[in-house]
């Protein structure tokens, strides 16, 4: 059975290089977008297992995408990313249907937890901070 894929968004490329780095080295199969019509393309071409998308992106708010996804391909799960953290943003992100939400940078032990949720999960998202 193929590796299961996680697409990062993520403007900062240290910040894909990393996570990808450490998704990689835990077997999973890495796609990168730097901008959030890169991110939508990559969807479109090859459907993702779960999609990790920053919230702060130069050509679109993570919150719109995050609604475009859960409009066009529903049921991938979507994990938020911010270096900008607040518990109200991470309320936000969860009552909008995020799977999870990460505080920039990703604690590698729970950046491989919280894919690997994403990915078993089959119910809809949990309300609460993770």
């Amino acid at each position: 059975m193929a590796a299961p894929t996680v697409l990062v968004v993520d403007d900062d490329k240290l910040t894909r290089f990393s996570v990808s780095k450490i998704l990689g080295r835990a077997g999973y199969r890495v796609r990168e977008a730097g901008l959030a019509k890169e991110g939508m393309a990559a969807i479109k071409e090859e459907r993702p297992g779960v999609v990790l998308l920053d919230i702060r992106l130069p050509d679109g708010d993570g919150f719109a995408v995050l609604r475009e996804i859960q409009a066009s391909h529903p049921g991938i799960p979507v994990v938020l990313m911010t270096a900008h953290h607040s518990e109200d943003t991470a309320r936000a992100a969860t009552a909008m249907g995020a799977r999870a939400y990460l505080a920039k940078p990703c604690d590698p032990a729970q950046l491989q937890s919280v894919v690997s949720a994403a990915l078993a999960a089959e119910s809809p998202p949990a309300s609460g901070i993770r």
